[in-house]
Formats: structure tokens, sequence, C-alpha cells
């Protein structure tokens, strides 16, 4: 029966779209917040947050690029 495997793909979709935005914007700046505090510079907030979200931005920008080049192999 397969009326119990009822899949949501619009819901995985924007569930991976979530993840690819705030795992990459978070991986990001934790990584440059990192590098700063080892170097001993101050940033602000504001600083943080625009590399979050120029990250999370790139990341999605990646992930549809990847899922474009994927559909178009499986269209050969």
């Amino acid at each position: 029966m397969l009326s119990s495997a009822n899949l949501d793909f619009t819901g995985m979709l924007i569930d991976l779209a979530f993840m690819l935005f705030f795992g990459l914007g978070l991986g990001y700046s934790m990584i440059v917040g990192i590098i700063h505090i080892i170097q001993k510079k101050t940033k602000t907030s504001g600083y943080y947050l625009r590399t979050f979200l120029i990250a999370g931005i790139v990341g999605l920008a990646l992930g549809a690029f990847g899922a474009f080049i994927i559909a178009l192999s499986l269209m050969a």
C-alpha cells in the first residue's frame, strides 16, 4: 500500500532551503568570528549579520545551481 508513503515535496524543498541558508550562513559566520577572535580584531554585530546573510544567499544560489545541473543531466 503506497498510500501510507505520502511525501510532501514542497515541504521538503522548503526545509532544504532553510537548512542550506542557515547552515552555511551560521557556519561561515562562526569561522569568520573565530578568525577575528584569534587575530584580536573587533567587529560589530552588523558585520557578522551581513556575513551571515551573504553566505546564506550564496549557499542558496549554489544549491539551486547544483539542482539545475542535476536536472539537466537527468533530461539528457
